[in-house]
């Protein structure tokens, strides 16, 4: 799909439309349409929830005092409304989105977005219907906040078939040279739209909410948030028809109500391939990683609220009657806001969502950048250096006490280290999907993400749970209250607690070292990726072609024409499984540094010269097949040689042995090619896959269908 311009330009015909060809600018109708229908559904998701958590407590435990429900049960509550149709429904999700063409998959659940936040403006107006005093006014309470709850579900549903037709879409969009730069602005975008959606939402409530005080209602304007939701409903949907047509991926694809058979051969999917592996397990390890964080940011605001207001115990008791006057932010905050927006910008709530915000603005940040250092392809070399900025960052929290500034900028870089993490998983997840199930990948996708999620609640509240246990505090603030002068050893008991977040900071951090070592277990040369990226400044021009014509699993041999050190590095980043490199070089070419040389040895470089001798080869035959006969993939220098016989003699033992795939590869970045034995032009570094040869007899046959790739890169580039 992604090899020469000249298959791009051939149009097709579906009814009485012409399906656009792949956009090889992020300035399509169609991209810029989703994006935006996109942005507008994850600003509702973030507002809703939020505004659904503050505006629930309020109506049923502070003023209709529902039996059995409590501050924390409303948010396990809302929580679970939102996460509970990914485990019901992701595998249906998947096949709608193969089966129906994704654009009018997503078209469909704006429209019902509209519905929803309507749905969610009925409940906001409800308990306005009846004068305050009314007895019936307590009932319309729950009924409001059942609906708005209720509203929650829904976009969770919305959510869960929305996102994997937005994400298996973007390949059917764009081109592969632009897809990492659309998947960056599309995921920093998106968390744009979750920083602004959680930070409104507490905003707007703490503006428009009504009080409860002794049992009474005040009823305030939130149906204004409701107005405004439904708002953006329908320029969401507004600018979903943008978007031009797609043909359906899989249109003769069945619907089945049997929920687990989609997924078992969804999960099958995955795990026969060891790149959507590595994609996958990557990517819920990093929703693990969020809402282990984002439970740990919850308490840590939670101890601090209780401190301070042990602190305030602890002044009366010693008979301080001074009130305490804002300074430095705080007076500035004071001076600069208006009385009721300093009012709602003092809710311990919306300290916590900004905190949430900073964390999403960094990985907005990370997200676009990592999309636009990825170059014209997929660059995996970024993820680790992703993971060890998340170590770095969750690890000074735990160990620097009282630096609210450097705790901070670690949020801030947390958020960066994700994005640099996410963008080259998804895009790979994307990219090297099989092409009539993107959408059913892209489901399977996040029910993992969903299972990670769930782990991780469960991991956060055993591990402060036995935390709490050593660091707790045995006293309460009643019983303070009722004994005043034991306010002293309860705030020296509430500030030994405050360590209990700082332990599960160096947790985040210690389980990060882990799954990247898990990951590295999956594709050894990763931090050899890095070291090539770091080495090209930050921004590799490489390009790939016809990347699809490389397996996905199955023993793989790449016949190419690398013929020195620099032509290797560039085969390595070019693709997105883990090559034994055997490299006969016949040239030094580029001075490679020593340090740079042995990681590359040690992520499975074996370096030949025209003069290595017989125990050289005999090793290079057995590293070949070792790697094939595990299934995994080796490339071999067969052209630019001396004596190019002895190279194919090689191939032909691996290939008795093992039957495995054969691609031609050509590497613009060779020698021969520099000096302009395959190509009169100058090349820009390319590195093309072509189709896997069946006919290899003689080494010619691998020689000449390498010649002529390089026509595809003269058309490419």
């Amino acid at each position: 799909m992604f090899l020469l311009k000249g298959s791009r330009r051939r149009g097709r015909r579906t009814g009485s439309f012409m399906h656009d060809q792949l956009s090889e600018t992020l300035k399509s109708r169609t991209f810029i349409g989703l994006l935006l229908a996109q942005f507008t559904a994850t600003f509702n998701d973030q507002a809703i929830h939020t505004v659904a958590v503050f505006y629930a407590v309020d109506m049923l435990v502070r003023y209709a005092h529902v039996r059995w429900i409590d501050e924390k049960a409303v948010v396990s509550i809302v929580t679970a409304c939102f996460i509970t149709p990914f485990l019901l429904f992701s595998p249906f999700a998947g096949t709608l989105g193969d089966r129906f063409s994704k654009r009018s998959v997503i078209v469909f659940w704006k429209v019902a977005e509209v519905g929803m936040m309507g749905l969610a403006l009925v409940g906001f107006i409800l308990p306005h219907l009846v004068p305050s005093d009314s007895p019936s006014l307590p009932t319309l309470a729950i009924w409001s906040a059942a609906l708005v709850i209720a509203t929650v579900f829904l976009m969770g549903v919305h959510s869960t078939f929305f996102v994997p037709a937005k994400l298996g879409a973007m390949p059917e969009i764009l081109h592969a040279s632009v897809l990492s730069r659309g998947n960056g602005m599309l995921e920093g975008t998106s968390f744009t739209a979750q920083i602004l959606g959680t930070s409104c939402g507490g905003i707007l409530y703490a503006l428009l909410k009504g009080n409860v005080t002794a049992g009474t209602l005040e009823l305030g304007e939130e149906w204004k948030i409701g107005a405004l939701l439904l708002s953006l409903a329908v320029v969401g949907t507004a600018t979903a028809l943008l978007m031009q047509r797609i043909p359906a991926a899989a249109p003769n694809t069945k619907l089945s109500w049997n929920w687990w058979r989609p997924l078992q051969q969804n999960l099958g999917i995955l795990w026969r391939s060891k790149p959507l592996t590595l994609a996958v397990t990557g990517i819920a390890f990093c929703v693990f990683m969020t809402l282990f964080l984002r439970q740990t940011l919850f308490f840590q605001g939670e101890l601090k609220k209780e401190l301070d207001s042990g602190r305030i115990l602890l002044e009366q008791s010693q008979g301080a009657t001074e009130s305490h006057q804002p300074t430095g932010v705080d007076k500035l905050m004071a001076d600069l806001l208006p009385e009721r927006l300093e009012e709602a910008a003092q809710e311990p709530e919306l300290r916590v969502a900004l905190l949430f915000a900073l964390v999403g603005l960094g990985v907005g940040l990370g997200s676009i950048v990592a999309g636009f250092v990825s170059g014209h392809r997929v660059e995996l070399g970024l993820v680790p250096l992703g993971a060890t900025a998340i170590i770095l960052f969750t690890l000074i929290p735990a160990l620097v006490r009282r630096a609210p500034l450097t705790f901070v900028i670690c949020l801030f870089g947390i958020g960066i280290g994700a994005g640099f993490y996410l963008v080259p998983l998804y895009t790979l997840l994307q990219h090297r999907a099989p092409k009539e199930s993107k959408g059913n990948v892209v489901a399977a996708s996040n029910f993992l993400n969903v299972v990670g999620g769930i782990f991780a609640v469960a991991l956060f509240y055993l591990l402060s749970f036995t935390l709490d246990k050593f660091l707790g505090s045995r006293l309460t603030e009643l019983a303070v209250i009722q004994a005043p002068e034991r306010a002293a050893q309860y705030v020296e008991e509430l500030e030994r607690q405050m360590n209990i977040p700082r332990a599960l900071f160096f947790t985040t951090s210690v389980l990060t070292v882990v799954a990247t070592w898990v990951l590295v277990r999956k594709l050894p040369d990763f931090f050899l990726r890095s070291a090539i990226w770091l080495r090209a400044w930050g921004h590799n021009t490489l390009r790939t072609v016809g990347i699809d014509n490389m397996p996905l699993d199955g023993p793989v041999i790449l016949a190419t024409n690398c013929d020195s050190f620099a032509c290797a590095l560039d085969l390595i980043a070019a693709v997105d499984r883990y090559p034994h490199v055997i490299l006969a070089e016949t040239t030094s070419g580029e001075r490679a540094s020593p340090s740079l040389r042995s990681l590359a040895q040690r992520a499975g470089l074996v370096s030949l010269g025209n003069s290595s001798g017989k125990l050289e080869w005999d090793r290079a035959l057995e590293t070949g097949l070792r790697s094939l006969r595990y299934g995994d993939m080796v490339a071999l220098t067969v052209d630019g040689l001396r004596d190019p016989a002895q190279a194919f003699h090689l191939l032909a033992q691996w290939r008795t042995a093992v039957p495995a795939t054969i691609i031609p590869v050509f590497c613009s970045s060779s020698q021969a090619a520099r000096l302009g034995e395959v190509s009169p032009n100058p090349l820009k570094p390319c590195v093309v896959f072509g189709a896997p040869l069946t006919d290899v007899d003689q080494i010619e046959t691998v020689r000449d269908a390498i010649a002529r790739l390089a026509t595809a890169t003269d058309d490419h580039g």
